[in-house]
């Protein structure tokens, strides 16, 4: 276009016409600083708006159910790590009482070795302290399947949502043991019926 007075002037007229190479040529060279181009670029998603936001629900959708599985999976995981600990801390009492009758029996045959001469005042004090350590490791194997006990009911209460385990507020259950579980129980294992108030802690 033909124009006057300047750019960008008043148009006069068509002008002459020039081949879009000219143009180009023109643009590189800088025979026309104050020009500027620019390229814009648009592809529709899908074929209107609307198969767009269909596309968007459906991904959202599948979002949402990727989320749900995981934190169904992490609950049941939960469950089973509460039931193992239940598991592992009932066969602690176990043991524990039976380190505990064995220090008592101990402690019974150094006093009857020590009436009769055959033993000294020093293995009567170590048999009673062995026994007193026994009877603490004991009651502290009832007090931690008792807390175990607590966990797997609240967690049980709380559903996936709660994830009281996950967040630390469950009771910790096993201070002394390592490692992870090998071999967890299913979550809708039966719990030992073993709690504190059944077992004795001899003296």
């Amino acid at each position: 276009m033909l124009r006057t007075g300047g750019f960008p002037g008043t148009i006069v007229g068509p002008g002459q016409s020039t081949e879009f190479g000219t143009v180009l040529n023109q643009l590189f060279s800088n025979q026309y600083p104050t020009w500027a181009f620019g390229v814009s670029v648009s592809y529709p998603l899908g074929t209107s708006i609307e198969d767009a936001n269909y596309a968007r629900s459906k991904l959202e959708h599948r979002q949402a159910a990727e989320r749900l599985k995981s934190a169904e999976a992490h609950a049941v995981q939960q469950v089973r790590e509460a039931a193992w600990k239940i598991d592992m801390n009932a066969k602690r009492i176990d043991t524990t009482r039976a380190a505990r009758e064995l220090a008592d029996q101990r402690l019974d045959a150094e006093r009857k070795r020590f009436d009769v001469g055959m033993s000294t005042s020093f293995l009567v004090i170590q048999a009673q302290r062995d026994l007193a350590q026994a009877k603490t490791n004991e009651l502290s194997a009832v007090l931690a399947y008792d807390l175990a006990l607590v966990d797997f009911e609240e967690l049980q209460q709380a559903g996936p949502s709660g994830s009281l385990l996950g967040n630390g507020t469950g009771a910790s259950t096993d201070a002394t043991s390592t490692g992870g579980p090998g071999t967890a129980p299913a979550a809708a294992a039966p719990v030992p019926a073993q709690t504190a108030a059944g077992v004795r802690i001899g003296g």
